[in-house]
């Protein structure tokens, strides 16, 4: 059969959603299923099962192999979460390589955030060298070399949310505590002296309506953020930056101050590096992992 006419799933499990969807080869979404994550791993992996089951169900096409997009450092050789956070309680140790599809389809695993810089690099940004870096709960990183992800020895490269940017005393603070949206929540609340902190939606609407701390603070750690990634571009020298997440959702209050701190800090040799916005949303990391399917029926 035609590669052309079959069907492969890709998988986005993530923190508070769990996305599927049947992928052409040419990155054509025919089908979309979606549930929240279950709260625990047993549960997380039966309702995966159940919707890649119903999608083979619905495929008008065959369906031949799946690909997993997973939060967490992911061993992609055994198919095993090796380390999550608290976003997903007792995630670490997953076998997502065990998914148990009854048809027997191959399963290529990979964490959520490499899968979308996959998936930008052959669709979005078109670059075969990338740093993608997502700014949400937390700050994600991930690298694309020559065309293919760059795991390291550990299949953590390209974490840059473990950089340390400050210290509090004798301790480090790490970028993920300094430039995520908890972080501007935080700064917000330490700016107003307030009792309460609020959520970022609500700061970012303060800011439109010309509340000027949270104005500053928005473009405080904005242009922070691009000044730490000039220093790992200056380190890594990527073709292209690409940032995405739930933080740019802002607009352009949030982005002109990341750009802004990003071209200050750039060294001459790589200044003309391009910082680019993601351009697959909802979509990305499921579609990276469909790709990554399709590039492993090929090998």
């Amino acid at each position: 059969m035609p590669k052309e006419e079959a069907l492969v799933i890709g998988l986005d499990i993530g923190g508070s959603k769990t996305l599927a969807g049947l992928v052409r080869p040419d990155g054509e979404i025919v089908r979309r299923a979606q549930v929240a994550t279950a709260p625990a791993p047993v549960a997380i992996l039966d309702s995966a099962r159940s919707l890649c089951l119903s999608l083979i169900e619905a495929a008008e096409a065959p369906v031949l192999g799946i690909g997993i997009g997973s939060a967490g450092i992911i061993d992609t050789e055994e198919g095993k979460v090796v380390f999550a956070n608290e976003n997903l309680p007792g995630w670490t140790g997953t076998r997502l390589a065990d998914l148990e599809i009854g048809a027997d389809l191959p399963i290529v695993v990979e964490n959520d955030v490499r899968a979308m810089a996959y998936g930008e690099a052959a669709m979005g940004a078109g670059r075969d060298s990338l740093l993608c870096v997502t700014v949400g709960t937390g700050i994600g990183g991930a690298l694309i070399l020559n065309g293919a992800v760059w795991h390291g020895a550990d299949y953590s490269a390209g974490e840059i949310g473990f950089l340390v940017v400050d210290w509090q005393g004798e301790e480090p603070l790490i970028l993920d505590q300094y430039a995520s949206g908890p972080a501007i929540e935080r700064a917000y609340q330490l700016a107003t002296a307030s009792n309460q902190q609020l959520p970022l939606t609500e700061i970012s609407r303060l800011a439109t309506q010309g509340d000027k701390f949270a104005t500053a603070v928005i473009e405080k750690k904005a242009r922070q953020l691009g000044v730490v990634l000039a220093g790992y571009v200056a380190a890594v020298n990527p073709a292209a930056v690409m940032v995405g997440g739930g933080v740019p959702q802002i607009g352009a209050l949030w982005w002109d101050a990341l750009e802004a701190g990003f071209r200050e800090t750039l060294p001459p040799p790589v200044a003309k590096t391009p910082l680019l916005q993601a351009t697959l949303g909802v979509n990305a990391v499921m579609l990276g992992a469909a790709l990554l399917a399709w590039n492993a029926l090929d090998a």
